[in-house]
């Protein structure tokens, strides 16, 4: 019965954690615990909203992050159901100083070709000469023994500067620009510094989940607003009543939208005229293969109402952790009444590394480096697609970024794809993880990066692909 599964929840709404990790929390040690089995079903989305007096949004988001984690499924769309979860022995009865002294690791899937990753091609980034500008960096010892600005080094943030206004239209000082080392990082910056601002953030949907995963950490309420074909629905956005949004504009994730400036114009408006602030992640706008880069919306922003995230992990290798945002001058004297609790926890060594590397030219060079090779790459992974999968796939491409989204015509549902895939050593992404709302029936979209894939083996490893599927 509905009644017996539901049990006692009870949520604290003076906890610092928001409530649909608090439900997500209480299932997930129901399951662990096996005080619910592998088959049970759990309360309907609005039976349980309704006895609880919480939104359906909050169970939704709690449901979604339980099926994400593998511990409950809806593949039949119906009720979730609690999965078997094989071979996994939960400690909820052990006594104290019995737990084992090196656990077996679970057996992790063999992965040859990851289509879920953008990582960099392995031919695609001249190691020697970043090793020169490493080396020049240790010429001046004594910049490497201090903790550094807490901003980031200010040679990096005078380059990113003229970065920016050259290929972005992006006008700033060096005084506004924040080093970190990933966006992730930054972001947890950043809800320090908006806590007081705002408690309330709408996001794309389908959009960016570790953002959103950030944000609910520091108690933050999600609202998910829906993508029209040229970009967020204004008018859900509007009755959202939210106080800032987290967009990407010039390349949406993970659609690929490009909005137009008939839009980029009227969220601008509404930022101003609801007192809003606006996150602008422009994470791989280098990569548009026709023309120009589109103009970042920082770029129109007279009003200082956009706070512009920005990332070298597309251009250079992931392992040289370095990312930026600008704040508008009214958050930057926040932020540095919040810095005192920072160190910089960027390699001051990478920073200045990077400002010689941008200031002699090779920055550019290399992004043209990486337009030309990505964009051979993506016609001939175009043209595998094709050839290996004919009409059994709907290919949807866009002028910009490093992967396709693949309609794929099968009877599988997007998690039996998933999982096909994984068994043959292949790892692909789905679309459908990227909603926070209730993803739309029947989306057999599956997520191809073709970055990481080397040109000499694309067409194997799309033929497992389509061995896996079909």
């Amino acid at each position: 019965m509905e009644g017996d599964i539901m049990g006692l929840i009870l949520l604290d709404y003076s906890r610092k954690n928001p409530l649909y990790i608090q439900l997500y929390q209480y299932y997930k040690t129901e399951i662990e615990q096996k005080r619910l089995l592998a088959g049970d079903k759990l309360p309907s989305i609005r039976s349980l909203a309704q006895s609880l007096s919480i939104s359906k949004i909050t169970v939704e988001k709690a449901y979604q992050q339980l099926m994400s984690e593998g511990y409950i499924d809806n593949n039949e769309r119906a009720r979730y159901v609690v999965n078997k979860l094989a071979g996994i022995a939960f400690a909820s009865n052990r006594q104290p100083g019995t737990w084992p002294v090196n656990p077996a690791k679970p057996d992790s899937p063999n992965i040859i070709y990851d289509f879920s990753s953008g990582e960099m091609d392995l031919a695609g980034f001249d190691f020697s000469l970043w090793k020169r500008y490493i080396n020049k960096v240790f010429l001046n010892k004594d910049r490497l023994f201090t903790y550094g600005d807490i901003q980031g080094e200010e040679e990096l943030r005078q380059e990113i500067i003229k970065y920016l206004q050259n290929s972005r239209g992006v006008y700033a000082n060096k005084d506004q620009v924040i080093i970190g080392p990933g966006v992730q990082s930054l972001l947890n910056y950043l809800c320090s510094v908006l806590q007081d601002k705002t408690q309330s953030v709408a996001f794309e949907d389908p959009g960016f989940k570790n953002g959103r995963r950030i944000f609910a950490d520091h108690g933050f309420t999600i609202v998910p607003i829906k993508m029209k074909n040229d970009g967020i629905d204004m008018d859900q956005l509007y009755a959202s009543e939210a106080k800032m949004v987290y967009l990407s504009p010039s390349h949406q994730f993970p659609t690929g939208y490009i909005m137009p400036v008939g839009k980029r114009n009227q969220l601008l408006n509404w930022a101003e005229n609801s007192n809003s602030i606006i996150i602008e992640d422009d994470y791989d706008s280098e990569f548009r293969y026709f023309g120009r880069p589109i103009p970042a919306l920082k770029g129109l922003d007279t009003r200082d109402r956009v706070v512009y995230m920005g990332s070298f992990s597309k251009v250079l290798p992931p392992s040289i952790r370095l990312s930026y945002m600008v704040l508008p001058m009214n958050l930057l004297a926040v932020y540095r009444e919040n810095a005192s609790l920072y160190h910089q926890a960027t390699s001051t060594i990478e920073q200045l590394a990077m400002a010689g590397f941008m200031a002699d030219g090779h920055f550019e060079r290399q992004i043209r480096r990486l337009r030309k090779l990505y964009y051979e790459k993506k016609l001939l992974f175009i043209k595998n697609l094709h050839q290996v999968f004919g009409d059994k796939v709907e290919i949807k491409e866009n002028e910009s970024g490093l992967r396709i989204i693949l309609n794929v015509k099968s009877n599988l549902s997007p998690n039996e794809m998933f999982l096909k895939a994984q068994a043959k050593g292949c790892k692909v992404a789905l679309v459908q993880d990227y909603y926070l709302a209730a993803a739309p029936e029947n989306l057999s979209q599956i997520i191809l990066y073709f970055s990481k894939i080397p040109a000499t083996k694309m067409k194997k490893a799309l033929k497992i692909l389509q061995e896996a599927w079909f």
